[in-house]
């Protein structure tokens, strides 16, 4: 009895030892856990690359792609069943002909990189303008966006639905109408996505089974801003309330990280069956109170910190190309993808995948 009472002890002060070393992970520079970082590729040129100016010619979507793929590659290096689901990428599963752009090929090696898609807007068909006249543009786009869902499924991917409600009719009609479409559903409550939605009392389509990958999944819940939620604890047991079949969660609640304690506790359902718990990473755009972020940083330094958002001056949006960036995000034990993978994620819903819109577009969209 007394040898149990002992392995026990050992074993929380483990818990306790590790969360604090992943806690150090996101939150202080390596230096400071004793390690060598690998130095920082000094820059290409001393200026910061200006991707609206004319001249430059960048395949923004390709270089997206890219960096998916190589957040993947990285990922499943470390843990073969980890999932990538890539918010706002539906748009890059196809790829024109080069000759002939009504013309679209699969993009296989980004979709065998990612498991699934998330969008929003997805039920919207709306082909007329407000006095009922078809709208040629409106009608390209949604016939476009459904060819991309056709692709992404044919492809094997999951595509998650997100949509915006407080009614509790328009929530069913919702739910309904993606399931009959094959999508998987979840209507938050606003894009804030603050809370765990009201109605319906428990998850659309809810059920006992276990869910081991995005295929087994009839429902999502995705809470990014848990402001409103109090402490941590109070958080996890809100989660643990639930029983949607994937949950999508911040790493950070506040300033400091989920433990891999807490990561594990959201892995079950109230029903008591496993489900799959994502991270979600904004790999388009770095706030100044995200945990890399250095007291210097402005626009334009380090060099792939572009303009700020019109909505969010904290907020830049990124040369996500960049390789100092993605070296940020991913490659080694010093990156926000070593850390999630650490903490005992099942995946990542990575956010920002359509920031190749607003370069695309000359800084008119995204």
């Amino acid at each position: 009895m007394q040898l149990k009472r002992f392995h026990q002890a050992e074993r929380a002060v483990l818990g306790r030892v590790r969360a604090l070393a992943l806690a150090l992970l996101f939150v202080l520079p390596t230096a400071a856990l004793g390690q060598t970082a690998p130095a920082a590729p000094a820059p290409a040129a001393p200026a910061a690359l200006n991707p609206l100016a004319p001249d430059v010619t960048v395949d923004f979507r390709e270089q997206m792609r890219t960096f998916v793929q190589s957040i993947s590659d990285f990922a499943r290096s470390l843990n073969p069943t980890f999932i990538v689901v890539a918010r706002g990428g539906l748009a890059l599963v196809g790829k024109p002909d080069p000759e002939d752009d009504t013309r679209i090929f699969p993009a296989r090696t980004y979709t065998r990189a990612i498991d699934g898609v998330m969008e929003t807007q997805l039920l919207d068909e709306k082909v007329t303008t407000a006095d009922g006249k078809l709208d040629p543009v409106r009608e390209a786009v949604v016939k476009r966006r459904q060819e991309d869902v056709d692709l992404a499924k044919k492809g094997g991917l999951s595509v998650f639905d997100l949509e915006f409600s407080k009614d509790a009719k328009t929530i069913d009609g919702h739910n309904v109408s993606a399931a009959k479409k094959g999508l998987i559903p979840f209507v938050a409550e606003s894009p804030e996505l603050s809370t765990i939605p009201r109605h319906p009392a428990s998850a659309f389509h809810a059920n006992p089974k276990p869910i081991g990958a995005t295929q087994d999944a009839r429902n999502f819940l995705y809470v990014a801003n848990t402001q409103g939620f109090g402490t941590t604890g109070d958080f996890i047991q809100a989660m643990r309330g639930t029983n949607h079949d994937v949950v999508v969660v911040d790493v950070f609640q506040g300033r400091a990280p989920l433990t891999r304690q807490d990561v594990d506790m959201l892995k079950y359902k109230k029903l008591g069956a496993p489900r799959l718990v994502l991270a979600q990473i904004d790999i388009g755009t770095a706030a100044s109170f995200d945990y890399f972020w250095k007291p210097d940083w402005a626009q334009g330094n380090p060099t792939f910190i572009n303009a700020p958002l019109r909505e969010d001056p904290d907020r830049y949006r990124t040369i996500y190309w960049d390789p100092a960036w993605q070296a940020i995000i991913t490659g080694d034990f010093n990156s926000y993808i070593y850390g999630v993978v650490d903490l005992g994620f099942d995946g990542v819903v990575l956010k920002g995948v359509d920031a190749w819109r607003y370069f695309e577009t000359g800084g008119e969209e995204g």
